[in-house]
Parts: structure tokens; C-alpha cells; sequence
């Protein structure tokens, strides 16, 4: 999968710091500057290389975690498979990953919903389901759009968003990976300063977006 100058140095970046032994880290990188393609080439890479057995693809949005689940299944990888043709992956309707699952793709509400407002006789999550966790467009926080209802969780205000957003990221023994155009202060404080930066500006005069 041909991947940017840039998108190689961000996948660098992020595997140095995890073989630095860092647990947060954060990538700053413009609006169109193809996030959901670096995410993929990265989970590929890792898993491929063992370091990682399962990884969370987290959104705050159903759209987002379509358009992601889409991605998944139709961009080829090496010898013109798919990911989804190589490693078992769960979507936003799976409840629970399988043994044999690579990737699982969840809403923030929907493990909201699975790891404080479970029914009384399911099963628990456990802290070794995932150990990466990637946080697509995690600057995003509190939004108050039609889809947050999709998993029936409600939220008082932006702050209560926060706080449960950051139960789910605190609940799994994971490495923490935050995708963002925009870091916001929440953002910083839970995955630290950005590793790795391709800002809007440098975009334009590269030529990958237009002023």
C-alpha cells in the first residue's frame, strides 16, 4: 500500500516511541491528510510484527467508525489482500471480540455502554482484551449530534463526557495511541504532547491540500 513521505515518518515516529517503551502518544496531522490510511498501514504493521494481539479502533461517531470498517475491508495490503481477508476484525455491531480477532472497532459510547451500564448478568470486560487502543480523532470530546444516541448513553455535560471517555481508555492494559487534527486540552493531558505534527500549512505547500 503506497503511503506519503509523511504518513511514513508519523508510522516511524509511533513505533520508536512504542520501542522506547512510551504507553501515550499522540499525532497531530491535518483535516485530509488520510489518518484512516496511516491507521490502517499502522495496526497492519504491528500486529503483522506481534507486538500487538488485538487492537480497539475507537470513534466517536457511528459515521466514523463506517467509513473506517470500510476502509478495512476494501483497501488492499500486501499481495492484493484486504485486512479483513488476512485477520479476523469486528465491527461496530460485535458486542465482543472473538479469540482470533486482530481489530475491533467501537463507538466511545458503545464501550461506554459495555463497561459501566452492562446488564447485571453479563459477562465483565476484561483489562487484557485489547492492548493497543487508537483513538480516531480523539481531540473531538463532547459533541451533541443525533448519533451519540445510537448506544443510549446520555451525557450530562462536556465534563461528564470526558470523564467516561477517559474510564474506557483507563479500564484497558493497553498502549494508547490518540489520532487528531486539532489537540485539545483534554486530548494533551491524556496522551501527552504530539510525537509527530503535519500541520495544515505544511499540507498546502506540499501540495496534498489546497489553501
Amino acid at each position: 500500500l503506497p503511503l506519503r513521505d509523511y504518513q511514513h515518518a508519523a508510522i516511524a515516529a509511533v513505533e520508536d516511541a512504542i520501542a522506547s517503551g512510551r504507553q501515550d502518544m499522540l499525532l497531530a496531522m491535518a483535516t485530509g491528510t488520510g489518518k484512516t490510511r496511516l491507521a490502517l498501514c499502522l495496526i497492519y504493521r504491528l500486529i503483522k510484527a506481534g507486538r500487538f494481539r488485538r487492537v480497539l479502533f475507537l470513534v466517536d461517531r457511528t459515521a466514523l467508525g463506517e467509513q473506517a470498517h470500510n476502509a478495512f475491508k476494501d483497501v488492499r495490503l500486501e499481495h492484493l489482500q484486504t485486512f479483513t481477508e488476512i485477520y479476523d476484525m469486528k465491527g461496530l455491531g460485535d458486542m465482543r471480540p472473538e479469540p482470533d480477532t486482530r481489530l475491533h472497532v467501537a463507538t466511545v459510547q458503545g464501550m461506554v455502554k459495555r463497561l459501566m451500564y452492562s446488564a447485571e448478568d453479563a459477562e465483565p470486560v476484561p483489562v487484557d482484551w485489547y492492548d493497543c487502543v487508537i483513538v480516531d480523532e480523539c481531540h473531538r470530546g463532547y459533541a451533541l449530534d443525533q448519533e451519540m444516541s445510537d448506544a443510549q448513553v446520555e451525557y450530562r455535560s462536556e465534563a461528564d463526557y470526558i470523564s467516561k471517555y477517559r474510564r474506557v481508555l483507563d479500564h484497558f492494559d493497553a498502549v494508547r495511541i490518540g489520532l487528531t487534527a486539532t489537540p485539545a486540552l483534554h486530548t494533551t493531558e491524556i496522551f501527552g504532547p504530539p510525537i509527530y505534527e503535519y500541520g495544515y500549512r505544511q499540507a498546502v505547500i506540499d501540495g496534498y491540500l489546497v489553501d
